[in-house]
C-alpha cells in the first residue's frame, strides 16, 4: 500500500531518500528553498515546493501532520535545520527522520523530538573501520552492546576446509546461521547439510566473541 512521505531539503541525501522512496510506489512531496534542486526533481515528485524550510508559515500550509513521515535534509546548515526540526515537531509530524551533521547536531536534534537521526559520516566510518577490520564482512547491523548480525563473504579457504553447513565452527549457543544468499536466491535457516559455494554470503546473528571466532575461519 503506498504511503506518504515529505522530504524537506533535496540536497545529496534528501534527494536520495525520495528517488528510493518513489521507486517504492510511494507519494512523495519533495520542498526546497533552492528553485534549481525543486526543478532537477519536478517530474518524480508528487508534489514539489519551492520555500524556506525555517518559514514556520510556510511550512504549516504543507499539512506535514498528514503524511506518514517527515525526512529533513538542511544541508550545512546547523541552525536551519534546528529550526526547520522544532517547526515540524510543533506542527505535528507523525514521525521526524533529521540528518546531522556533528555529535552536537545529533545531540540536538534528539533533544528537539526526532525520532530517528542519521549521521551518514559516523555510520559510514563506523561500517568502514569494521569492514576493514573484518576483511570479508559486507554489512552489520548492531543489535545491543555485543549482539549483531554481520553478512559475511565467503573465501576459497572456508569452502575448501567448510565443505557443509555442519563444519563451520559456530557456537550454537550463541551464535545462529540465519541465512545463506547466494546471488539472489536467499537460503534461510540453512540445514547442516546445506552445501557451502564459493560467492556465498553468511548472514550470523549472535555474540561479538563469536562472530570474532568465525571470522578466523574466513
Amino acid at each position: 500500500m503506498s504511503r506518504q512521505f515529505a522530504i524537506l531539503g533535496l540536497g545529496y541525501f534528501g534527494s536520495t531518500v525520495a528517488r528510493e522512496l518513489k521507486r517504492h510506489q510511494n507519494q512523495i512531496l519533495g520542498v526546497d528553498r533552492d528553485e534549481s534542486r525543486v526543478d532537477a526533481l519536478s517530474d518524480m515528485l508528487d508534489h514539489a515546493v519551492i520555500a524556506d524550510l525555517t518559514d514556520e508559515k510556510a511550512l504549516a500550509e504543507l499539512s506535514l501532520e498528514t503524511y506518514d513521515a517527515v525526512v529533513i535534509d538542511v544541508d550545512g546548515n546547523l541552525e536551519a535545520s534546528v529550526i526547520c526540526t522544532l517547526h515540524v515537531k510543533e506542527l505535528g509530524a507523525k514521525e521526524i527522520w533529521a540528518k546531522a551533521h556533528s555529535d552536537a547536531h545529533y545531540k540536538l536534534l534528539k533533544r528537539l523530538g526526532a525520532d530517528r537521526v542519521i549521521y551518514p559520516e559516523y555510520d559510514a566510518g563506523i561500517r568502514v573501520a569494521e569492514s576493514l577490520n573484518y576483511h570479508a564482512m559486507v554489512d552489520f547491523i548492531r543489535l545491543g552492546e555485543r549482539q549483531f548480525i554481520v553478512e559475511v563473504e565467503t573465501t576459497e579457504r572456508l569452502v575448501d576446509n567448510c565443505k557443509s553447513v555442519a563444519k563451520l565452527a559456530i557456537d550454537r549457543d550463541s551464535l545462529f546461521l540465519v541465512a545463506i544468499k547466494r546471488g539472489e536466491e536467499v537460503i534461510q535457516n540453512p540445514s547442516n547439510d546445506t552445501t557451502l559455494q564459493a560467492g556465498d554470503n553468511l548472514v550470523l546473528m549472535g555474540d561479538l566473541d563469536a562472530l570474532r571466532e568465525i571470522g578466523k575461519q574466513i
